[in-house]
């Protein structure tokens, strides 16, 4: 075992398969390194040519299959349930709200720091409008991540941003559920 920890047998893996020492590791990342610009280069060709809309961010499906969200206008009503996570933030918790032209007009805290944020701070409870409008702000000050993912009916059901990959901290991600229009 010690002498395979030396040559570096089976510790290091390229898309899954292990390889064995520095040299074929070395390698491997040389093809993985090429593979990803060229596929980057690709995704940008095929943007270029097909045009790209900020407010037409791809939609999440299961097993990752991808899928263009309808656009989606905020309904006078609606509802949703909302995990706040990541980051050191106000706001954090999982809230049920109730939304009212534009306004936040019942939000229900599901847990301890939601049910704070609720009393102390209810103008820290979101909607989708403004969610959406964050990742807009966090694109257009080039954050590291702004990202949102759609459902096929176009409301959010994830939100991503990271200001700075390597700081720690400044993350907030949010999973939207049960979302329905109100009459």
């Amino acid at each position: 075992m010690e002498e395979q920890l030396r040559a570096g047998l089976g510790r290091n893996r390229i898309n899954g398969e292990a390889v064995e020492g520095a040299i074929e590791l070395l390698k491997g990342l040389a093809v993985t390194k090429s593979s990803t610009y060229l596929l980057a280069a690709s995704a940008a060709l095929a943007l270029a040519v097909v045009g790209c809309d900020a407010g037409s961010t791809p939609a999440g499906a299961e097993g990752g299959v991808k899928a263009k969200a309808a656009r989606w206008s905020e309904p006078d009503r609606y509802s949703f349930r909302l995990l706040s996570e990541s980051g050191e933030r106000g706001g954090l918790g999982e809230y049920r709200i109730t939304v009212g032209n534009g306004k936040v007009v019942k939000a229900i805290g599901l847990d301890e720091p939601a049910r704070r944020t609720v009393e102390e701070n209810p103008q820290d409870v979101p909607t989708l409008g403004i969610l959406l409008t964050d990742v807009q702000k966090a694109r257009a000050g080039e954050a590291d991540v702004a990202e949102a993912v759609f459902a096929a009916d176009g409301h959010p059901t994830e939100i991503h941003i990271d200001w700075l990959a390597n700081a720690i901290d400044d993350e907030a991600d949010y999973l939207i559920t049960e979302y329905r229009e109100l009459p």
